[in-house]
């Protein structure tokens, strides 16, 4: 009698015991199914958050600067525009007239002689005028005036190279070829030439020496 009723006491604790883990397994799963439906308390800042863009950096490479225009060179001519040694100082040499042409090297001086710009072994402007109808400078080996060479330029004409010599009863710087007489009256810048008899003379409409004179006095 007490075995029957011992057998039939084990199915039912089987069966109690299956029901007990199966509500264990149905509560577990409930609670996880619940979390979906909580409000988190904070939220994790995330990963895909637009980042602050970083101030650029101050370029580290300099400014160019801008380039400090050069001075202008001093005039290499005479010009309506320039004035010549205003402070009085006295200069090495007269500065040719514009548009004529470059002082000579030594070698074109050898080959063709001097021009209105002097050069070569005459590089000084002593003396230089401009009258109604040529043009004339005298070139000195130094800015002494002893030794000097008198070069004229008629309008439409060639060049004249002579050697020069200095008149002091005249006042005047004199030359002469081929029968024909020169002279540039140093006071005024007046050309007398002497040629078959006859003498030319020709008011100066400028001129300038050396020794700093004015063409008006």
């Amino acid at each position: 009698m007490s075995q029957s009723a011992s057998s039939r006491r084990k199915p039912l604790l089987v069966v109690v015991a299956a029901v007990a883990i199966a509500a264990v397994v149905a509560v577990g799963v409930w609670r996880l199914g619940g979390d979906d439906d909580v409000t988190p308390l904070a939220t994790a800042p995330s990963d895909t958050a637009t980042a602050t863009t970083p101030s650029p950096r101050a370029s580290t490479t300099p400014t160019p600067m801008k380039k400090t225009p050069k001075a202008t060179a001093p005039k290499k001519c005479e010009g309506p525009n320039t004035q010549f040694n205003v402070e009085g100082i006295r200069q090495e040499s007269l500065l040719p007239d514009c548009g004529v042409a470059a002082p000579v090297t030594a070698s074109e001086q050898k080959k063709s002689g001097l021009g209105l710009a002097c050069g070569g072994s005459y590089p000084v402007i002593l003396y230089k005028t401009t009258t109604t109808g040529a043009k004339t400078s005298i070139c000195g080996r130094t800015s002494s005036g002893e030794d000097f060479r008198f070069v004229t330029k008629a309008s439409g004409g060639q060049i004249v190279d002579l050697k020069g010599d200095y008149d002091p009863q005249l006042d005047a710087f004199v030359a002469q070829k081929d029968g024909v007489s020169y002279a540039v009256q140093a006071y005024d810048g007046t050309l007398v030439v002497e040629k078959d008899g006859r003498t030319t003379r020709q008011k100066a409409s400028d001129w300038i020496s050396l020794d700093n004179e004015s063409d008006y006095d």
